[in-house]
């Protein structure tokens, strides 16, 4: 990893590609055709049905490079996909760009598993930008949370808390089930997005037209937050 003025990257291209087109498979191949082969119109739980797709495509894109460990992190209801970088030794965790906006802003965001993952990163700055947010801090009941989530993640990947030295979120835009935006960020302790930030956009195979028609989707993924929860 390294950063030259603005610019910073990961040195993840052939790992961040096969990410990037496993998700791009599952939102814009895979659940459409689900949907055209059974006939389906309406959409109740879609969002949540798209992360076994997207978990599934993970595992067949990603885990058979060999440079990657694939786990799933149980949530309460839900389950959490966990990448391993062995060479790196970071852990890398998935979620839509606007389930992460909510959760920067709650109040309680310490029970959420992202901050066990945040928790592994050592001296990262906030962009000015992030800082000037105000985000709720971590409050000292919610420490045994971030400290079962940090284990529970590095036990999905079957490593020693020790050896993971950071944790890298992929954030991604979907729309009309297209999917726009792909990024790489590395969260401070309060969820903010730090100064190592990587755009993977580049990576998505098929650009998204802003000229098609889209249609209203009824996707009931506010209750996202809750299932993610330690319960």
């Amino acid at each position: 990893m390294e950063m030259s003025g603005s610019s910073f990257t990961f040195h993840l291209d052939v790992i961040a590609s096969a990410i990037v087109d496993a998700v791009r498979l599952a939102v814009e191949d895979v659940m459409p055709e689900i949907m055209a082969d059974h006939s389906l119109q309406e959409r109740n739980g879609y969002g949540q049905f798209r992360w076994n797709v997207i978990i599934a495509q993970l595992r067949e894109k990603c885990q058979h490079l060999g440079w990657l460990e694939l786990g799933i992190c149980p949530r309460g209801g839900w389950k959490t996909p966990v990448l391993f970088h062995p060479t790196s030794r970071n852990i890398i965790t998935l979620m839509r760009e606007d389930t992460f906006c909510r959760v920067q802003r709650r109040t309680d965001k310490g029970t959420h598993y992202l901050c066990g993952g945040s928790s592994f990163n050592q001296n990262v700055e906030a962009q000015h930008e992030q800082l000037e947010l105000c985000l709720p801090g971590i409050s000292p009941e919610n420490e045994q949370w971030v400290a079962r989530s940090r284990e529970e993640l590095a036990h999905a990947v079957c490593a020693d808390v020790g050896e993971i030295e950071g944790h890298i979120l992929v954030l991604f835009d979907v729309h009309d089930d297209k999917l726009l935006t792909v990024r790489a960020v590395r969260l401070t302790r309060d969820l903010a997005i730090s100064t190592e930030e990587e755009d993977w956009s580049k990576y998505i195979r098929l650009p998204y037209s802003a000229t098609k028609a889209v249609e209203p989707q009824c996707n009931a993924e506010e209750d996202e937050d809750l299932l993610v929860e330690l319960l």
